[in-house]
């Protein structure tokens, strides 16, 4: 079983601060240390999962992850909050230095663009 990556940003709205954030998976983070950290799915994609139902989904899951910390590593990183799921997590765009970090992994071939429903990665 995988394990979450701690990345720290320079997390910005009116101003910038220096934050953490654990990246879970591709399109899933927390952010904070706490055991109250907000938890935050991107919005606009869908990633694999890491517990996926086949090696191909797993070993790109870990990829999408590893990216995705990659992506926000020192950046400056802003998380546009657009509602909430069915499982309490916050839905936000997260920008890093203006660019879409979901568009980013979804060119990239690491997640889909969200089309309202899963899809399946295994063949």
């Amino acid at each position: 079983m995988s394990s979450h990556i701690i990345v720290t940003i320079m997390l910005c709205a009116l101003s910038c601060e220096p934050a953490e954030i654990r990246v879970w998976d591709g399109d899933s983070l927390r952010l904070g240390m706490t055991q109250e950290a907000e938890a935050i799915r991107i919005f606009n994609i869908d990633a694999p999962e890491i517990e996926g139902q086949c090696a191909y989904e797993s070993d790109l899951a870990e990829r999408s992850k590893h990216r995705l910390a990659e992506l926000l590593q020192g950046q400056r990183v802003e998380i546009l909050r657009q509602g909430t799921d069915r499982y309490g997590r916050t839905l936000a765009s997260v920008s890093v230095n203006g660019s879409d970090a979901g568009d980013s992994l979804v060119s990239e071939g690491l997640a889909r663009s969200w089309s309202g429903r899963r899809e399946p990665w295994c063949g």
